[in-house]
């Protein structure tokens, strides 16, 4: 029996080895400079995204929030990597945001000297209410990267972030889907404009209904993807609000999260209580649920929201504040930028959407929903180095906390 099970055992990691199956997912994590952070089941996004981009011979398309350099920092070796590829005769196709165009605009000029390069700016205020926070790159319609990491040299050198590679001709086209609508919508600022791309698929998207198997760290995981805002999406496409919702009501045991930003207040001052309301019942019902979030949550109108979730039973919350750098104060860094969760240790989600409304339903965002052990360890790896580290605080109910200082005065 022995001999057989080894038999068997062999003949699994051979097919997997051999590419047996069609997708692969790598975990990819950015770790501020000076920190005891860095998990070994993840990889360098520099590296990785100048993998990604110098293996790109047919297109290349580009979807972030904006863009941000500065001589000398990693971030300049990926942005002349995009010209080398477009250069070289790779379609190249990038879509920023028009909220923050004061930074990303120098940038995309430059990009633009080098051939087969076109950007776009696309107003998401305008067509849905919110922004176009995504932060995703195609290459060649066979792979793509998405994950919390914006194309900002800070978040490359000191901004702790999580992300993920899927090698996988769906996950591309999924993707493709939501990019050409937005390339689109960005040209006609008239959201309608989506609907010829959202109407008629030609294959077969990474859904929920229509999930795909792929390798993780040499074992076997399924997947789909999620996307907001909520109503500006395919309908066979799943929704991450749906997915985060419906994962926290199924759990049985066990709940970590970690996001920068946590708030049931929206922007314009409504009250939503969507999350904190199914976060509140898992916890009551037993479900022990640990939250890690940024410090840039606190000093502000959620921290009476924080302070009363964290006195639910079952409830532990805690806030991280990572150390300035010895270089000096870097504004907009320094900060827990990842947006993550774990399920019962066998269901790991990957975000690029804080948790407030706009974030769901007037804003575009992403996830990556993988079922499977090998999956939800890296993840609780990366969680327990900071839950355990020596950044975190439990938050205390009594404390007036104060604004964490982003930029200087």
């Amino acid at each position: 029996m022995k001999r057989i099970s080894r038999i068997f055992l062999s003949a699994v990691f051979c097919l997997i080895s051999a590419g047996t199956y069609a997708a692969e997912i790598e975990l990819v994590e950015s770790v501020p400079a000076e920190t005891v952070y860095g998990s070994t089941h993840a990889l360098n996004p520099i590296n990785v995204w100048l993998e990604m981009i110098n293996r790109a011979e047919k297109s290349l398309d580009i979807e972030q929030f904006y863009i941000a350099d500065k001589p000398g920092e990693p971030l300049e070796n990926v942005l002349n990597a995009v010209k080398e590829a477009a250069n070289r005769g790779v379609k190249t196709r990038i879509i920023v945001d028009s909220a923050m165009m004061k930074e990303s605009r120098t940038h995309l000029e430059n990009l633009k000297t080098a051939n087969n390069v076109e950007a776009r700016v696309i107003d998401f205020k305008k067509l849905a209410g919110g922004i176009q926070h995504a932060k995703f790159f195609i290459i060649d319609d066979t792979e793509v990267f998405v994950g919390s990491q914006n194309f900002d040299w800070r978040a490359l050198k000191h901004i702790h972030e999580l992300g993920a590679r899927i090698k996988s001709q769906r996950a591309a086209k999924t993707f493709k889907t939501i990019f050409e609508a937005d390339w689109v919508m960005a040209a006609s600022n008239d959201k309608k404009d989506s609907k010829k791309f959202f109407h008629k698929q030609n294959f077969n998207p990474v859904t929920k209904k229509t999930p795909e198997k792929a390798v993780f760290r040499g074992s076997e995981v399924s997947y789909h993807l999620a996307l907001s805002p909520k109503e500006l999406k395919p309908k066979k496409f799943n929704s991450e609000i749906d997915e985060i919702v419906g994962l926290i009501k199924n759990a049985g045991k066990s709940i970590l999260i970690q996001v920068m930003i946590y708030s049931i207040t929206d922007y314009d001052g409504t009250a939503w209580h969507e999350l904190d309301d199914v976060l509140r019942t898992a916890a009551r019902r037993g479900v022990e649920i640990n939250m890690i979030l940024a410090d840039w949550s606190m000093g502000g109108k959620a921290d009476e929201d924080i302070k009363n979730l964290s006195k639910v039973p079952n409830m532990k919350i805690k806030i991280s504040s990572l150390p300035e750098h010895s270089g000096g104060f870097i504004p907009y860094s320094r900060v827990e930028h990842c947006k993550y969760m774990i399920v019962d240790n066998k269901t790991a989600l990957i975000s690029t959407s804080n948790w407030s409304k706009s974030y769901f339903y007037s804003s575009r965002g992403a996830s990556v929903i993988m079922r499977g052990e090998a999956a939800a360890e890296a993840l609780k790896d990366i969680f327990h180095k900071v839950w355990n580290g020596p950044y975190v605080q439990p938050v205390d109910t009594e404390k007036e906390y104060q604004p964490v200082k982003r930029q200087k005065p």
